[in-house]
């Protein structure tokens, strides 16, 4: 009896991965399509984004929300081949994506990590942390902000790209940025139909994280059950 439940709960944890791995096809489809488009890519200006950024070689970037990995790429070449672009997304399908295109294209110094839907999980604390359109998918926006400050170096920065609607602004934004410590560093007006501001975080260290597995998909210690079942799965 005893063998049959645990045949039947390892029978339900994959079912349940199989299901979160099907739906992570059918939305990184979708992405695919949508995320380079020529209109959004010309409207974002990628590369002129990347270079207001004042990366210098050999620094960490977490680029949260990846996607395609649209940014990856520029964030990569302005760190240099001493420094490391963390490429995060909840999508394991996209991060795949990202890894072909990366070993494709030589990108040595691009690494993916599943992060969990509260958490990037990042390996390591970095220089920046780096977020288009994505705070906006974000439940608890103001607790997420708050746990990035554990992932940054001292004197780490935040840059946030995202379009308004009634729950995020540029105002709303301070006022969760100040409340988690954050100081307000520097903003353009040049993405199309979005806000581009920059915080610093100079005043707290962050705090030690737990050594992970190397490779590049990170599903850490961390995980929420999403993760956990995924990593059953994978082995």
């Amino acid at each position: 009896m005893k063998r049959r439940l645990a045949i039947l709960a390892v029978v339900l944890v994959l079912a349940g991965a199989t299901a979160w791995l099907a739906r992570d096809w059918l939305v990184a489809q979708v992405y695919l399509q949508v995320l380079e488009w020529d209109g959004r890519v010309e409207g974002l200006q990628v590369d002129r984004v990347a270079e207001a950024l004042h990366l210098t070689p050999g620094m960490r970037v977490a680029d949260i929300g990846a996607g395609t990995g649209l940014f990856s790429w520029p964030l990569a070449r302005e760190v240099g081949k001493d420094g490391l672009v963390y490429a995060v997304d909840v999508n394991l399908v996209l991060l795949g994506h990202i890894d072909r295109t990366a070993a494709a294209a030589g990108f040595a110094n691009v690494r993916t990590v599943l992060a969990a839907e509260d958490d990037p999980l990042l390996p390591e604390p970095v220089d920046l942390v780096f977020m288009c359109d994505t705070l906006h998918k974000i439940e608890d926006r103001a607790a997420y902000l708050e746990t990035l400050r554990r992932y940054l170096r001292p004197g780490g920065r935040i840059a946030i790209i995202d379009f308004e609607d009634w729950g995020l602004t540029p105002k709303v934004l301070r006022g969760w940025m100040t409340g988690a410590g954050y100081e307000f560093a520097d903003s353009h007006d040049f993405v199309k139909d979005n806000f581009f501001v920059i915080y610093s975080c100079p005043s707290r260290r962050p705090v030690s994280l737990r050594p992970r597995g190397s490779g590049h998909i990170n599903v850490g210690h961390r995980t929420s059950p999403r993760c956990r079942a995924l990593r059953g799965s994978l082995g």
